[in-house]
């Protein structure tokens, strides 16, 4: 009898420990993801792209993520060699969401599903970098170049999708100027040196060896 009772017993506070557990929830991962292609076509024919200028190598500039997708015009006056990604939203509260989210980690990760992080898997855009190196917080394309003058593709995406107004996150409203996610990201470039300082360099070392080979004469 006791031993029926024993077991019971244990029966008994097993499923209310399942119970209690199904009501934990689950603490969800808010995964981030950029990618940096070739231009965008069919965004490219409905609006004009935005024109980075006046933005130095080096320069640290923060914007919110996932971002309103558009093309961006290289007009630095650099060949960009580099992007480097930070995140500075390392975890997440939103009581007024659906579903509200209560400090949530946030991490670079696989958003688009392709088994990588930071590649396109849309065939019709290119990838511009080879190299993509993710150290903590960081996120740096490499291997690759965009020319000044060119266009290029950098959208970010967030698993869960954050974009407000796409049933997580509320809408912004219409008078509102900026309507990208909540997630901070900082950004910066490392630059080719132009090709007009490189040839100087050049013709400086040249001409100094002229002198030299003068004077060499001269003695």
């Amino acid at each position: 009898m006791t031993t029926t009772v024993t077991k019971l017993a244990l029966s008994l506070l097993g499923a209310a420990g399942i119970s209690f557990l199904s009501l934990t929830p689950a603490r969800a991962v808010i995964l981030v993801e950029p990618i940096v292609t070739s231009v965008n076509e069919d965004i490219f024919n409905t609006k004009k792209p935005r024109i980075l200028t006046d933005f130095q190598p080096g320069q640290v500039i923060e914007y919110g993520v996932p971002d309103v997708a558009n093309n961006f015009l290289n007009n630095t006056g650099y060949d960009i060699e580099s992007l480097v990604f930070d995140l500075k939203t390392l975890s997440y509260t939103n009581p007024d969401s659906t579903p509200a989210f209560d400090n949530e980690p946030v991490e670079w990760g696989d958003v688009n599903g392709d088994g990588k992080i930071g590649l396109s898997n849309n065939p019709d855009l290119k990838d511009i970098f080879t190299d993509i190196n993710i150290s903590g917080t960081t996120i740096t394309f490499s291997g690759g170049v965009i020319r000044n003058g060119s266009i290029f593709y950098n959208p970010f995406a967030t698993l869960p999708n954050l974009a407000p107004g796409a049933g997580i996150i509320p809408p912004i409203p219409a008078e509102q100027t900026d309507k990208d996610g909540p997630i901070r990201v900082a950004s910066y470039y490392t630059a080719i040196p132009e090709s007009t300082n490189v040839l100087g360099v050049l013709v400086l070392g040249a001409v100094s060896v002229a002198l030299k080979l003068k004077r060499s004469l001269h003695y």
